[in-house]
């Protein structure tokens, strides 16, 4: 933290202590002042400039009043106009004005001539005790205490000039000379500085109301900062947070070339938008929409990023149930007749290129509409749903299954002949007389029929197979029994 809370309090210190007959060495007093040499040499420098006979003493490298020079040498010799003008007044940047203490004005600077809106040099003289934005600002209050308490005050405070509403930082001191006690008043204009701050103020407020999370990182990757939403998306705190590096939400399921495309497109000065799979800190995932952009500074360099996330969890969830919806049976899981069409279409084309065998399986449930007149249809369902587990549990992941119908559902065996596809055929015959599903006291077991039909060079698609094969169990119906496989050779 620096020891002096702005220019003006360095630059009297500075003073003093020359007064006192003090060399000063830069690099001790840099240390002493907690800023670097360079801003010492910049203050010698200004003091300089402003008409004190400061010395160099390159032998010991230091500095000093010259011949004993003291500031009690800088009374006016009884003139007003005098002591107006004593050079510290004359310093560039900083706003001084000098009144009696009955509030006359006897000088302004140009800089508090600028501070003040002043059309012009004399038109901004006048008597404080007279002046509207004294009085409004407190400013008149703050002269009438130092006056009568002799205590320095120093205070920032917003005055009104002309409807245009200016911060500043005043500092009231009494001076006493032969001829009278004066008032020293001097400014700094904290305008640009509150203006900036009352953005940041908004912008963070405004961040702070988003739905989303909002972070910002250096160009490391640092987070500086988040919203109030962190912990809730997360579940880390924001001191959690804060200090680390995006890093800690990833969920290890993002591949690393699509965080590699990112970095390579913010550094190169781009926004990304994508999804990503998070993990909070309880380790559940989430998904999040991200679009992260590089923020940049006057010289038009990066010199942070900006990220706000969006959680999609529900809406990625949304999106899983309608598509299940649209291409699963509702009852059974497996996959509906449309979608075991149009996948099973992809297969058969590529086995009729590469001239491979296939067969279908339809696995039909033996007089299913007389189980469900009899049992009711939770109960039939509840065979279909079992039954769906035996035909998965019986069947390679590189085989198709599906419901084809009411009662029926449709298997294709890849690289599989009709002699291939008996063995599972009747696997599945076998276990499903196996099932038993109570209801209303009662136990209901089903048997199935199972057809199966190879694929051959006119079957042009998936729906011609099943049309084969659905055909050939119609054509056995009257004739054969239940829980019997259809359409395989005899051994």
């Amino acid at each position: 933290m620096y020891k002096y809370a702005n220019k003006i309090d360095a630059l009297t210190a500075i003073l003093k202590r020359l007064d006192t007959g003090e060399q000063l060495n830069p690099e001790l007093l840099a240390q002493d002042f907690h800023v670097g040499v360079r801003t010492i040499y910049r203050y010698l420098n200004h003091l300089q400039a402003a008409g004190y006979p400061i010395y160099f003493d390159k032998g010991d490298k230091s500095y000093r009043f010259l011949n004993n020079f003291r500031l009690t040498q800088l009374k006016s010799g009884g003139s007003d106009e005098a002591f107006a003008l004593h050079p510290i007044n004359n310093m560039s940047g900083v706003a001084i004005a000098t009144f009696r203490t009955t509030g006359e004005c006897i000088h302004k600077n140009m800089a508090m001539v600028r501070l003040m809106g002043c059309p012009s040099w004399d038109g901004c003289k006048g008597n404080f005790r007279q002046t509207d934005w004294w009085r409004d600002s407190g400013l008149l209050a703050m002269a009438d205490e130092v006056i009568e308490t002799g205590r320095e005050i120093r205070r920032d405070i917003t005055v009104t000039i002309d409807k245009r509403e200016r911060w500043i930082q005043a500092h009231l001191t009494l001076v006493k000379q032969d001829k009278g006690t004066y008032l020293v008043f001097l400014a700094q204009d904290l305008s640009p500085r509150m203006h900036k701050e009352i953005q940041v103020a908004r912008f963070f407020a405004a961040m702070n109301q988003s739905p989303n999370l909002i972070l910002v990182t250096d160009t490391q990757g640092t987070i500086e900062h988040v919203s109030e939403r962190a912990e809730e998306m997360t579940g880390y705190t924001a001191e959690e947070l804060v200090g680390a590096n995006p890093r800690i939400l990833k969920s290890g399921q993002t591949p690393p070339e699509l965080y590699q495309s990112i970095w390579s497109t913010i550094s190169r000065g781009y926004a990304w938008s994508g999804e990503l799979l998070n993990r909070k800190k309880n380790g559940e995932c989430y998904w999040q929409h991200l679009h992260i952009a590089p923020i940049r500074n006057h010289h038009n360099g990066i010199s942070r990023y900006v990220g706000v996330m969006e959680d999609i969890s529900r809406q990625k969830r949304l999106e899983e149930e309608i598509y299940a919806y649209a291409i699963n049976d509702r009852i059974t899981g497996l996959y509906n007749r449309k979608i075991l069409l149009e996948l099973g279409n992809r297969d058969i084309a590529a086995a009729l290129r590469y001239g491979r065998s296939m067969t279908l399986l339809i696995v039909d449930i033996d007089h299913f509409k007389e189980v469900n007149d009899r049992f009711g249809y939770p109960a039939g369902n509840q065979y279909m749903q079992q039954l769906a587990e035996i035909c998965r549990a019986s069947v390679r992941t590189t085989d198709l299954i599906g419901r084809v119908g009411k009662d029926s559902f449709g298997i294709l065996l890849s690289e599989s002949a009709v002699t291939d596809a008996l063995p599972v055929a009747e696997r599945i015959r076998e276990k499903a007389a196996q099932i038993r599903v109570v209801a209303a006291e009662d136990s209901l077991a089903c048997t199935v029929s199972v057809a199966g039909t190879a694929l051959a060079a006119h079957h042009q698609n998936m729906e011609q197979l099943v049309v084969a094969c659905e055909a050939l169990l119609q054509s056995h119906l009257p004739q054969h029994q239940p829980n019997t496989c259809i359409g395989f050779p005899e051994r």
